[in-house]
């Protein structure tokens, strides 16, 4: 029960961030970061590139909040898809058929009728999948050394974490379309679909900088 409850607390958190309107240079108001001591920066960046396991040379100019709660979401949602995958197997398999159970099934403590339950499965399936989209869109961190980037994610495995490199213009603005949310925040790296929002750049300025392509 304790696990629900937190990778629901979790997912309430995500889809609360999803309802933020983009602020994206030259398409909304732009907004920095409160500023912070140069002490508590300094600490900061040392713990962030020690855990990142960063080059010596690159300083933090990206940082996405909310990543405890997105961990709980990726932990909560490669639960669902394991516990999805394995009832789909037994369910199908040979013995499960031939296995006569000492009961039946009351669908009407929880749904009207059975397809009910399985349209319930579905949307719960389809909430997942899209969690799971925005996860694999949403850079935690982003590093910069002169025109070298290196963006850090939540890893395709819970508690893990992947990393993108790229460099200085191969950040381009993807057109708005589709249902999914932050439509003027979304962007290409080398053809992975990424969400960048302005506000947690270290200035303003930094996005512009990517988006420039390092022969101008």
């Amino acid at each position: 029960m304790l696990f629900y409850r937190v990778a629901g607390a979790a997912q309430s958190r995500v889809f609360n961030l999803l309802k933020r309107p983009a602020l994206c240079p030259g398409r909304g108001t732009i907004y920095t970061s409160p500023p912070m001591n140069g002490r508590d920066v300094t600490k900061r960046e040392k713990y962030f590139l020690q855990k990142d396991k960063i080059p010596l040379g690159f300083t933090i100019i990206y940082r996405a909040p909310m990543e405890y709660y997105l961990s709980a979401c990726n932990i909560a949602t490669s639960f669902s898809f394991l516990a999805l995958v394995g009832m789909s197997a037994f369910s199908f398999s040979e013995y499960f058929r031939n296995v006569t159970v000492p009961f039946q099934m009351e669908y009407a403590t929880l749904t009207t009728n059975e397809n009910d339950l399985f349209f319930f499965v579905g949307f719960f399936f389809l909430i997942n999948v899209i969690i799971r989209i925005v996860i694999n869109r949403y850079p935690l961190r982003i590093y910069r050394r002169e025109n070298q980037y290196i963006a850090v994610f939540e890893g395709q495995i819970p508690l893990g974490i992947r990393m993108l490199q790229y460099r200085r213009g191969d950040v381009v603005v993807v057109p708005p379309s589709g249902i999914l949310p932050w439509q003027d925040a979304r962007y290409k790296i080398n053809g992975n679909k990424v969400l960048l929002l302005n506000e947690y750049f270290r200035t303003p300025s930094e996005l512009n900088i990517m988006l420039k392509s390092s022969n101008v």
